[in-house]
């Protein structure tokens, strides 16, 4: 069975495009000579490209190893049942064996 990463994948491109929206958004500001922006702008751009280059090298190092490792991994095996199959569920003990 392969694991599925739907909202891993999700959150990932969420944080990604969060992170250059806010990108832009503060060079938009900056162009626009806001001082909020400007003052943001050596905080916000480098903590986001940051970021941006973390998550992308993150899944990029790590998202297969857990695939490779479930490739190589050997099966589970089944649960041993709590009786031999030699006996009776349900039998008791004073009743002769048929």
């Amino acid at each position: 069975m392969r694991p599925s990463y739907g909202t891993s994948k999700r959150y990932l491109w969420g944080s990604f495009w969060a992170a250059w929206g806010a990108v832009y958004l503060v060079i938009i500001g900056a162009l626009f000579n806001s001082t909020a922006a400007m003052g943001l702008s050596t905080l916000v751009i480098p903590s986001m490209l940051a970021l941006i280059a973390a998550m992308l090298g993150v899944h990029r190092h790590y998202g297969s190893k857990d695939f490779e490792a479930t490739a190589t991994a050997d099966a589970p095996l089944p649960s041993a049942a709590n009786y031999l199959p030699r006996d009776q569920p349900g039998e008791s003990e004073e009743e002769p064996a048929r």
